[in-house]
């Protein structure tokens, strides 16, 4: 039979497989599903319970400083015992007079908004948030739509206060609201609002997580262009991911609440986290040192002002299960003291055939208001991952045998869930970090955090890596070793603000040391296993020592940096910002005995033209490390000198109440790396990245939402010794993505449906581009009913990826190595919230 036939006939078998007693089962589950929904249908509709008001009759002491808004509301949020977030350019500028005495809830934010053009108001979730008044009052307490006037007494006459408003506001980051979070904490510059900030940023909020079901980083960025088609973290290592066509610095790449976490692969686990945010682009003056290919920033789940009791159980139609719990409150004088308890397992069969994965994991963050201006963090997650039937990659040359890196004519995509690799292959991951933070208001205008992060993660990999021609006739090489990777963070921020003549002036000072250590083990192992046909492939027996990160005993890297920082945004009114900030550091690579400081700026420009319209412009230099050979490369760990960055952007960021959009013009120069035909890795010549990108995201009506992103980007060798690579594209890299997600909420009744869409286009393979990978698209479908069991909350959610059951090759940048995409997967999940 020929090998084409064959491996066509091994995708009808794994479809045939694919109808499992526990795939029937997740089909019943689903009419039982649809059953429910349709008995809600028929039901009377229940009214909730309205939540309440701010409260008008009890009252507390406050003892709150003349000086900034924001500060002001926060301190009063916090004696009043209210949820209340909000965007920070809404109250930047703004003063509020002092306020002391026994008053009421109502009555001390009603002091403190007046005159200010802002009221507050009631989420959908029982918390507060601020927002512009529409009419000249200020205070927006109830879901009613009636309005009252309230009267207090001061002194012996009366003051009337501002007419109370009736509104309700849908949740910063909540489908509700189309996913879309206003601010973030955008580096040294702290907390600042989306679209004032001249750099392109996406926060992937929780409720997205949690409607998506998402377990890896490559779940969870579908629908945003600018990230590349990535492997999942079932299988084996993660570390295809690209942002704008590059791949996040191993070594500083990775941040948790925006301090550093040295990981070679993008599977930390999502379970721990409240949002993800990944900058696009150069990234050094907001983070430090490290690679253009973007930061991805973790923030940590922690206590908020409301307890949290949830239960989140997940079954794969593979039979991979998972159970995660979540559990957060307060406690203490004034509820000073908050905690919060992740803990996460997962085991059972991945969706490749005889694959499986075992998955733990745990975090804890504390906090101590030890009083309204000092508040003291700490926290630590620990998690362990181990995959079998993975491989490291396959490699497409020109006869399948072993040695031969020089690419050649891919093969057809193969199904995602036909195993290429002997069972025995395992991959093991393991990460540990604590961190800590104190952040302390010492005055006013001024605040100083001081914070610091160790971490630790661990590989453990026994894979091969498969060389195969276009007939799928192939060989196979093992690798077997272990690393262990290790890094400490510690930054000390002053910020505050200046007023000179008309200008106002948002300062950041800060100081910063890095230290990342890179180990293996002295004795790995590995060889030629055999070869054979892809169309059925061979089930080596295993000759090989496994390796853990218990064996791991030589340094082969070390790297030290030491940063100083300023910035100073200046704003010229209310139209126009400008940004000047300056990173000087110094690296110290022991194993290159490279030594070099250097000076950084950054320069941008924002002007607001009309009221949700910013038009911006950026410059960014930054300085990153050089890069390693890979552990497969004739030159394996040679370090190479750092390099600087650049990169210009200008761009558009427009938003409404119920909708925003983005457009981004880029271009950035970075140092060029590449393997050669006799498998030698260099860093020579200049790469240089241009592009534009486009999204936007609305939620069109009360049943319909839309988000959508496109980029088209040229990425292209320059510069190359003799000229040979100029102009070439670079591999793995694709023109054209684009992401969509939609969801249609049936009228009068808690039932979502969603449907998400992916199209990638070619990729060539190999430096000179003489081969390619074809374009793919991908579709997902989606499901989530929200009901009560016994008096409890329940959300149900079913998720289908690649609905088409299409196979389709996962590239990564710079490389030709190739990885088979994930097959259609069914997920069905249980949240429970006590």
């Amino acid at each position: 039979m020929p090998a084409s036939h064959a491996l066509s006939s091994s995708r009808a078998a794994a479809r045939e497989h694919a109808l499992s007693p526990l795939t029937q089962a997740l089909q019943a589950a689903l009419l039982g599903l649809a059953v429910v929904a349709a008995s809600a249908a028929l039901a009377p509709a229940a009214h909730a319970a309205e939540p309440p008001a701010l409260d008008n009759t009890a009252t507390k002491t406050y003892r709150i400083e003349a000086g900034p808004l924001g500060r002001a509301l926060s301190a009063a949020a916090v004696t009043s015992g209210l949820a209340l977030s909000f965007d920070p350019a809404l109250t930047e500028g703004r003063n509020s007079p002092a306020l002391a005495g026994n008053l009421t809830a109502r009555e001390a934010f009603a002091r403190l908004l007046d005159g200010s053009g802002l009221e507050i108001v009631l989420r959908s979730d029982g918390s507060y948030t601020l927002r512009r008044a529409a009419a000249p009052t200020v205070l927006a307490a109830s879901a009613a739509s009636a309005t009252t006037a309230t009267k207090a007494a001061a002194g012996a006459g009366e003051t009337v206060l501002p007419v109370v408003r009736v509104q309700a506001a849908a949740i910063e980051g909540s489908a509700d609201n189309a996913y879309r979070q206003k601010s973030a904490r955008v580096g040294v510059l702290g907390d600042k609002s989306l679209k004032d900030t001249p750099y392109s940023i996406e926060v992937y909020p929780r409720d997205l997580i949690d409607n998506l079901q998402a377990r890896s980083l490559a779940d969870l960025t579908k629908a945003d262009a600018a990230v590349s088609l990535g492997s999942d973290n079932l299988v084996t290592e993660n570390n295809s991911l690209a942002i704008r066509g590059i791949s996040p610095d191993f070594y500083t790449g990775q941040k948790i609440d925006g301090r550093n976490v040295r990981a070679r692969a993008s599977d930390l686990p999502l379970e721990h986290f409240e949002s993800v945010d990944i900058l696009k682009g150069a990234g050094a003056f907001l983070y430090g040192f490290g690679a253009p290919g973007g930061v991805l920033n973790y923030t940590l789940k922690r206590a908020g002002n409301e307890p949290v009791r949830q239960l989140n159980a997940q079954l794969m139609d593979s039979g991979l299960m998972l159970l995660h719990g979540d559990l957060a409150g307060r406690f203490g004088d004034q509820q000073a003291f908050g905690y919060r308890v992740n803990a996460v397992g997962e085991t059972g069969d991945t969706y490749v055939e005889g694959g499986s994965s075992r998955r733990a994991s745990a975090s804890l963050a504390l906090d101590w208001r030890i009083t309204p201006g000092l508040v003291w963090r700490v926290d630590a997650l620990a998690a362990k991952h181990v995959r079998r039937g993975g491989y490291w990659a396959l490699i497409p040359n020109s006869d399948g045998s072993t040695g031969n890196w020089d690419p050649g004519a891919p093969l057809a995509p193969i199904d995602g869930s036909k195993r290429l690799a002997p069972s025995f292959t395992r991959y093991g991951s393991k990460q540990q970090t604590w961190g800590t933070d104190l952040s302390w208001q010492v005055a006013p205008d001024w605040s100083l955090s001081l914070a610091h992060r160790r971490s630790e993660s661990g590989r453990e990999f026994l894979a091969p890596a498969i060389f195969a021609d276009a007939q799928g006739n192939y060989s196979m090489t093992f690798w077997s070793y272990a690393n262990r990777f290790q890094s400490s963070d510690t930054q000390a921020l002053l910020t505050g603000k200046l007023q000179t003549g008309p200008v106002r002036h948002d300062l950041s000072f800060g100081a910063s040391r890095t230290h990342t250590r890179s180990l293996y083990t002295s004795g790995d192992d590995g060889g030629d296993v055999g070869s054979g046909n892809l169309a059925r492939p061979v089930d080596f027996a295993n000759p090989f020592v496994l390796y853990t990160t218990r064996d791991v005993d030589t340094e082969y890297d070390k790297v030290n940096l030491h940063e100083v920082f300023a910035s100073d945004t200046l704003h010229l009114g209310p139209d126009w910002d400008l940004i000047a900030g300056l990173r000087r550091g110094t690296l110290d690579d022991h194993y290159s005995g490279y030594k070099r400081s250097a000076t950084t700026p950054t320069l941008a420009a924002i002007y607001r033209p009309l009221p949700g319209l910013s038009v911006y412009a950026s410059y960014v230099e930054a300085l990153e490390q050089g890069a390693t050979a890979p552990d497969t490369a004739a030159n394996a760990r040679q370090v190479f000198p750092p390099l600087i960055s650049k990169q210009h952007e200008v761009g558009i960021k427009a938003e409404g109440a119920q909708w925003s959009a983005t457009a981004a013009l880029f271009r950035l120069q970075r140092g060029l790396t590449y393997t050669s035909a006799d498998n030698v890795f260099s860093q020579d010549g200049e790469a240089r990245y241009q592009g534009v990108e486009l999204a936007g995201k609305a939620r069109l009506s009360r049943q319909w939402l839309a988000t959508a992103s496109v980029m088209w980007l040229d990425a292209t060798g320059q510069k190359t010794s003799g000229g040979a690579l100029d102009g070439k594209r670079i591999p793995g890299v694709a023109r054209q993505q684009i992401g969509s997600l939609v969801e249609y909420r049936l009228a009068g009744m808690p039932l979502t449906f969603s449907a998400g869409a992916r199209y990638i286009g070619k990729r060539p393979l190999d430096a000179d581009n003489q081969w390619q990978v074809g374009a793919v698209t991908l579709l997902d479908a989606g499901a989530r009913f929200e009901t009560r069991w016994a008096g409890t909350p329940v959300t149900l959610r079913l998720n289908i990826d690649n609905l088409a059951d299409k196979a389709y090759w996962v590239t990564q940048s710079e490389s030709s190595g190739l990885m088979q995409g994930g097959p259609r997967t069914v997920k069905l999940g249980a949240q429970f919230d006590f």
